[in-house]
């Protein structure tokens, strides 16, 4: 079986046509601690008790290590702005409104290969969306889909840094590579100053342009304890400012994010679900979250977070 040689307009226009809002081909090559940031990040302790993060380090680095061979990354992006926000006593991060986007990229993906292969029948590639240990942000950054924003998250310029991110990873060169765009945020530093943990910081490491590195540390982040944090107690002084799953206010501010296309309409009857599950039982839980990313958490997880949250 030969290895195709993807022409990268027909692989753009492909992934379009199955529907998402962006799309970019990195090369392969093994990303560097200069642009990654990585082993600092670990060394800090920032990863907080997530154990999973020390694993494959090697792989999330070398995509190679996930699919032998690989000469390409295709990097696809998918908008999550909803069209109006939930309110009430129990908020939930944006992302998490509608279909977990796990399963609905993965099935996008999955289209693309379909699609990618009428015009090259011996196309193979390897799907990942965010499970898969590759570092997401960094290959939609080498593939030209944004820069690293100082909240630690992709920022497009078009849909700000709300966007899930999906990779298909190949053997197959292409005949165009993507570019790294210039960082965006410049001296803006609205997101550090909103966050009311004080989680983001920098790595010594001066890449980008003589730009530090952004780091999140997850010890001080309320995403990160009302998701990850299985404890039954959360530390006494992180604030979650009336979220009870994620937090969105370092993405709130960010001027990119105000001007970002809309991507999901939220109806007013899905509202009205979200916004009814501050009181809800655990089968209306279950029955609810069912095929969202809520369902990450046990109910005695939202509890504690509901209980502890801010009004």
């Amino acid at each position: 079986m030969s290895v195709p040689t993807l022409s990268s307009s027909s692989v753009k226009e492909a992934a379009a046509a199955v529907g998402f809002d962006a799309c970019g081909i990195a090369a392969a090559a093994p990303l560097t601690e200069e642009e990654w940031g990585y082993d600092e990040w670990l060394r800090n302790g920032y990863q907080a008790d997530m154990a999973f993060m020390e694993q494959h380090r090697d792989m999330r680095r070398d995509p190679s290590l996930l699919v032998p061979g690989a000469q390409s990354v295709i990097v696809v992006l998918l908008g999550y702005k909803p069209s109006q926000h939930m309110q009430g006593e129990a908020r939930i991060a944006q992302y998490a409104y509608g279909e977990d986007y796990h399963e609905r990229i993965k099935r996008m993906l999955y289209q693309l290969i379909a699609a990618i292969r009428q015009r090259y029948p011996d196309f193979e590639a390897k799907p990942c969306v965010d499970t898969v240990p590759i570092s997401d942000k960094q290959w939609a950054r080498r593939a030209g889909l944004g820069w690293i924003g100082r909240n630690t998250l992709l920022v497009n310029p078009s849909l700000g840094s709300y966007c899930n991110i999906g990779e298909l990873v190949t053997p197959s060169p292409a005949d165009l590579y993507d570019t790294p765009l210039e960082n965006g945020c410049g001296d803006c530093r609205a997101c550090a100053d909103a966050c009311p943990n004080k989680a983001l910081t920098h790595s010594s490491i001066q890449a980008f342009k003589h730009s530090q590195i952004p780091l999140l540390d997850a010890n001080r982040c309320a995403s990160y304890h009302t998701i990850e944090n299985r404890a039954e107690t959360l530390p006494p002084d992180i604030h979650l400012s009336g979220y009870a799953f994620g937090c969105d206010i370092c993405q709130l501010v960010c001027p990119y994010n105000q001007t970002a296309a809309v991507r999901y309409t939220l109806t007013d009857e899905r509202k009205s679900q979200l916004e009814a599950l501050a009181d809800a039982d655990p089968a209306a839980f279950r029955r609810a979250t069912k095929h969202t990313a809520l369902s990450r958490i046990r109910h005695t997880q939202w509890l504690r977070n509901r209980n502890q949250r801010e009004t």
